[in-house]
């Protein structure tokens, strides 16, 4: 399975396929329309005055074994403008082993051919150990302001299949943008159209002679804006799926890929040589179950040893993007991909008796079912177990995960379960917040005009593993620091002591610590009253949306947080102000706080859910109305008086 680039650098990517339909020349000054296009785009130093991409196909007449009968083209024509003199303007045309970049040029204002540098070599990623994917950098000069610059070059896939999304947001801006797919009669290809709501893409369909031009434009469109906590861009931005269904050639049809059913076909073609030698993974699989006497004891010795034993690689090497590394290989190297890992997954638990299943799976990163036939559904491989009619889904990629928990990222997402020639359609389940549950129990006490006191938390579900992961990952003789710094918010007017300790390991019980704390600053006397601020960490309180921020926003995780904290009256003080109770409620998240007057203590209770993990652009302003009055119920104070 392929697992995707980066946002930024799909969006590069995709911003290499345009039309091969020329851009008229002798009418590329556009100097009166640069203030216009500063306004619009105030960030940009270039804009694309036309930015197209044409997708064009051909039948693979001289086809050698292992090449494909369907190749496709595409085509991309920019009329770049400067909207300052002389920009050293750079590219990134991404490719790979399924795709090549040919025919690039440049031609100036004057119709003149611009030369331009050229570096090309690998791709590296520092989500990616190997991969086929490269890149070639372009740079070339834009010399005069207003003046357009002809910028065009085309994509040659060997394989049509692995022609997928077509996107309109890219990074530069374009004051109209044009997607164009010509069509023969002889290919059946859908166009399925994803997050055009709320864009006003003009569709038009013309039948010219043997070819379907179907024709998508959309104008003034703003580049995409890297930001933090931004969704993958399939989520939210306008983009086509390219589904090429069937082929017609000298009379025959040829099915691609139709539906489901194609897709897996293609997948158990590449999975059925994997090369797998049970042989050599007995005794490992012998020594993980020994000793363990029920089914689900067995299961998770083998699952649990695999999530700590064997590191996760990412590869994207041509075919090996789809096919799994062969279990003995990954077990001897102790590391591998999702594919990798799932298989050996699959291969050990096989041998232990057990019926185990390869299974693909996209993450919440795709907004993709199967009901769309195309490799672009899949990203993500993991292992599926049938017992006693029940199945578990086993990702090998996530650490201190327990059976039978799902990480939020592939929660509710469909999976393609193999079954011999035939295949499984199920679904992930999804849990509640209330999985991610922290709580916390605080008591505390006045002394010198400092709280102190004694806390309990505990960390269930994504809160958990998320701290299970981090630990683990921290040198040991920084570890002690690093769980202090966490307890206490990275908060300096705080400090932990007497921490327990807790068990990092166990992935079935939640996650408790239990210590001692001292907070300074949260205890203001004036005369004979004190003001006391009884929660500090304010969870939630600063997350408002900024008015500039272009994308949604994507949370790490649902939220479940619960807090109780009780302060004892020092002696000879009376309760004379509480805070008055808040609570506000939407489908999407919630917040509910109060003080409770109890004489010789004050009972802080608060609870903060958050049920959906991306928060749309559309909600912003509601969200920044309940951040606010959150803010303006953390901001009361408890108010004693001597």
């Amino acid at each position: 399975m392929i697992k995707r680039l980066p946002v930024s650098v799909q969006l590069a990517l995709l911003a290499c396929l345009l039309m091969n339909a020329p851009i008229a020349r002798g009418q590329n000054s556009f100097t009166d329309k640069v203030a216009g296009w500063k306004t619009a785009f105030p960030k940009a130093d270039v804009v694309a005055n036309v930015y197209r991409e044409t997708i064009n196909f051909s039948i693979n007449a001289a086809m050698k074994p292992g090449e494909s009968p369907v190749k496709a083209t595409v085509s991309t024509d920019i009329m770049l403008v400067p909207l300052k003199d002389y920009i050293k303007y750079d590219d990134g045309l991404f490719y790979n082993d399924e795709m090549s970049i040919e025919d690039i040029k440049i031609m100036s204002p004057e119709n003149k051919e611009v030369k331009f540098e050229k570096l090309c070599g690998d791709y590296s990623s520092e989500d990616i150990f190997h991969s086929d994917a490269r890149v070639c950098v372009l740079k070339f000069p834009l010399a005069e302001k207003g003046k357009g610059f002809q910028y065009s070059y085309k994509e040659q896939y060997k394989d049509v299949k692995y022609l997928t999304s077509l996107y309109f947001v890219n990074n530069i801006p374009s004051v109209e943008r044009i997607i164009q797919v010509n069509v023969p009669s002889w290919l059946e290809i859908d166009l399925r159209e994803f997050n055009f709501a709320g864009n006003l893409i003009e569709k038009s369909v013309v039948k010219e002679g043997d070819i379907t031009r179907t024709t998508f434009r959309l104008s003034n469109v703003a580049p995409y804006k890297k930001e933090p906590h931004s969704p993958n861009h399939a989520i939210s931005n306008p983009h086509l799926i390219c589904v090429t269904k069937a082929f017609t050639n000298a009379g025959q049809r040829t099915v691609l890929f139709e539906n489901v059913k194609n897709v897996y076909a293609w997948y158990n073609s590449v999975c059925a040589d994997i090369g797998n030698k049970p042989e050599e993974i007995k005794a490992k699989v012998a020594d993980l179950i020994a000793n363990k006497k029920t089914d689900q004891e067995k299961i998770e010795s083998i699952f649990y040893w695999v999530q700590d034993n064997i590191r996760y690689i990412a590869f994207e090497n041509g075919i090996m993007g789809f096919k799994p590394d062969a279990a003995q290989n990954v077990l001897k190297n102790k590391y591998g991909d999702c594919k990798g890992k799932a298989n050996l997954l699959k291969t050990m638990l096989t041998i232990a008796g057990y019926d185990a299943r390869l299974t693909w799976i996209g993450t919440s990163d795709l907004p993709y079912d199967y009901s769309l036939p195309s490799l672009v559904v899949d990203n993500h491989m993991i292992c599926t177990l049938i017992l006693n009619g029940k199945r578990y889904f086993l990702d090998g990629t996530e650490y201190y995960i327990a059976l039978n928990d799902y990480a939020q990222r592939i929660q509710g997402k469909e999976v393609l379960i193999e079954d011999n020639k035939n295949y499984i359609l199920d679904k992930i389940p999804e849990f509640p917040a209330e999985r991610n549950k922290t709580s916390v129990v605080k008591k505390i006490s006045i002394t010198d005009n400092v709280l102190t006191g004694t806390s309990s938390a505990e960390y269930n579900g994504e809160s958990k593993i998320g701290v299970q992961g981090a630990y683990a990952s921290i040198r040991s003789d920084k570890k002690a620091d690093a769980l202090n710094n966490f307890l206490k918010n990275d908060n300096s007017n705080v400090e932990i002591s007497n921490v327990s300790n807790a068990n990092f390991t166990d992935r079935q019980k939640p996650l408790q610590f239990t210590y001692d704390f001292k907070a300074n600053n949260q205890v203001t006397k004036t005369g004979n009253e004190l003001y006391v601020v009884m929660d500090w960490n304010k969870d939630f309180g600063s997350l408002e949306m900024p008015d500039d921020r272009k994308n949604d926003y994507e949370f790490n995780q649902k939220y479940y947080v619960t807090e109780q904290t009780e302060l004892t009256v020092p002696a000879g003080y009376k309760v004379d102000y509480v805070p008055a109770a808040f609570k506000k409620v939407t489908p999407s998240y919630s917040f509910e706080g109060s003080y409770i007057n109890k004489g010789k203590s004050i009972l802080y209770t608060k609870t903060i859910i958050i049920n959906k993990p991306i928060l749309k652009k559309s909600n912003f302003t509601e969200w920044n109305s309940f951040i606010a009055d959150i803010s303006k119920f953390y901001n009361d104070q408890v108010v004693l008086t001597k």
